[in-house]
């Protein structure tokens, strides 16, 4: 699944298509060039964080022979250092060889969880195997101290991809383009897709020095959907699409200015509010987001959607508007419990004026009740 934002031409009266960059997909095609050029290069993986660390477990870093860096491990001195590293290591690199010979599958993943085109095998010399490196961010450490004082923990894998490997690199950038859902995985002498989700997402092993396992989901990410394309609709895409959401954005009105002008939202629709009960469906780990154009859509909006299992129904408005709309729904027989479900008004409650600070209110909530449902207390 190509994913795709739709722009409104007023001129030809028609949706055109503009892609929207995937930043997990772009890091592998930036692996991909550089081997294509003939430039080796260093993969840096976080694998593992703890407390207030910079980088968190899934932060990527590409550090080509030429040069080039994409991505980031956490930035600051910590990253330079690790960086460096990794450019020291790529001038001494020595022969590795990409393998497609079926590798030890995990048990936990099931016997056909991958195939033999899915696996990167990385083992070599000794000098070039992948190898991890403990970060502790405080001064006083005595051992692997990061130069950083936030006082977090990481810890880095380091793999180094060869020119043989641009087939089965080639192969997980069409893999994460065509939207499946897997896993990836990042043992210590190499790296596999799993064709099949494993939870609890990501997790990391290690039952010895020289063996570790770090896995990933591919693909999945939390889905927002956005009813109201106007100004509040087009701030807050911009905010949940840096926050690493999928975001569809839906609206009635079909030429606005806003839905054109929005980067942000991977799809955009344009829809018969009347009848989106029917459009969405009920979805216990989608976040759903009233911003539309007043009190009426609003109504006919929250009518049709209230009932359905959401992770999160918010709706913006007054605290006068909100209580009138409540008291309709009340005479019309919708309970107090089902009621209770909308957040409203919506956002935390930190003073919002602008549609970005409303947008950043929204965020923060949405964040909290995502972070809380993951990490109870």
């Amino acid at each position: 699944m190509v994913v795709l934002v739709l722009f409104y031409d007023k001129e030809r009266s028609q949706y055109f298509e503009r892609p929207i960059v995937n930043k997990e997909l772009q890091f592998w095609k930036n692996a991909l060039t550089a081997l294509e050029r003939g430039e080796e290069c260093m993969v840096l993986v976080v694998v593992e964080s703890i407390g207030s660390s910079p980088g968190r477990a899934g932060f990527k870093a590409l550090v080509s022979s030429a040069g080039e860096l994409h991505g980031s491990i956490g930035g600051g001195s910590m990253e330079h250092k690790l960086v460096e590293l990794a450019r020291s290591q790529l001038k001494t690199a020595g022969s590795l060889r990409a393998s497609e010979e079926p590798a030890e599958v995990w048990e936990s993943a099931g016997s056909s969880a991958r195939d033999p085109a899915e696996v990167l095998q990385l083992s070599g010399s000794t000098e070039n195997d992948p190898f991890l490196m403990r970060q502790i961010h405080r001064a006083n450490e005595p051992t692997d101290r990061s130069g950083m004082i936030c006082s977090g923990e990481q810890t880095i894998g380091f793999y180094l991809l060869k020119l043989s490997h641009q087939p089965l690199i080639k192969k997980l950038a069409e893999k994460i383009a065509t939207g499946i859902n897997g896993t990836l995985r990042f043992d210590h002498n190499e790296i596999s897709l799993l064709t099949e989700p494993i939870k609890p997402g990501r997790a990391f092993l290690q039952p010895s020095a020289t063996e570790w396992t770090y896995i990933e989901p591919l693909v999945t990410r939390p889905r927002i959907m956005i009813l109201g394309a106007g100004h509040v609709g087009l701030a807050l895409s911009r905010t949940m699409h840096q926050l690493g959401f999928h975001v569809h954005l839906m609206d009635d009105r079909a030429e606005l200015n806003t839905m054109a002008q929005n980067q942000w939202a991977h799809i955009s629709s344009v829809v018969d509010y009347a009848s989106i009960g029917d459009v969405i469906h009920s979805d216990p780990e989608l976040f759903v987001v009233l911003v539309s154009f007043g009190y009426r859509t609003d109504d006919l909006l929250v009518r049709q959607l209230i009932r359905k299992p959401f992770k999160y129904l918010g709706m913006m408005g007054s605290e006068a508007k909100i209580k009138t709309l409540f008291v309709g729904l009340r005479k019309d027989g919708f309970t107090a419990e089902e009621i209770g479900r909308v957040r409203a008004p919506i956002g935390l409650a930190i003073g919002s004026r602008t549609p970005e600070e409303i947008a950043i209110s929204i965020a923060a909530e949405i964040i909290s009740v995502r972070n809380m449902a993951s990490n109870p207390l």
